[in-house]
């Protein structure tokens, strides 16, 4: 990101003699607000790609975590299920009991994820923010 940042524009008042014509001047100016532009897009850009690993690294490590919880989960629950089955005096009775637990279960882990990624910002604040001070400055130039 430093890249973008220590790219400098010259200004329409730095250079020679100071008598440059009033068409140079906006040609200048157009220029300059062109290279602004082009360096925002940069940015832009790397802060998306930036929020988007991350997002995906998360993803990634949930998927790992519930394929590994799901095997485990797996075995601890036909071994619970098995052990209610022979407390109620039925085996359906106990996988019944042990379904409707991990259904609760589920739906909290999967409300509390889905929160988790609702939450993930997709909005570049820094492009954003560098925008609007970009518009002030073209405002006060033109």
């Amino acid at each position: 990101m430093d890249a973008v940042h220590r790219r400098r524009i010259p200004r329409a008042d730095e250079g020679g003699d100071g008598s440059a014509s009033f068409g140079s001047l906006i040609n200048r100016l157009l220029n300059e607000v062109v290279q602004l532009l082009n360096q925002r897009l940069d940015l832009l850009k790397l802060e998306l790609h930036e929020e988007i690993g991350a997002a995906v690294r998360r993803v990634a490590l949930l998927a790992v975590g519930g394929v590994i919880a799901g095997l485990g989960a797996f075995y601890l629950v036909t071994a619970l299920a098995i052990w209610f089955g022979e407390l109620v005096g039925t085996m359906p009775g106990g996988f019944a009991i042990m379904g409707g637990g991990l259904a609760v279960v589920g739906g909290l882990l999967l409300a509390a994820m889905a929160a988790r990624l609702r939450s993930q910002r997709f909005v570049p604040r820094q492009t954003a923010q560098e925008l609007r001070r970009d518009v002030e400055w073209i405002k006060q130039e033109l």
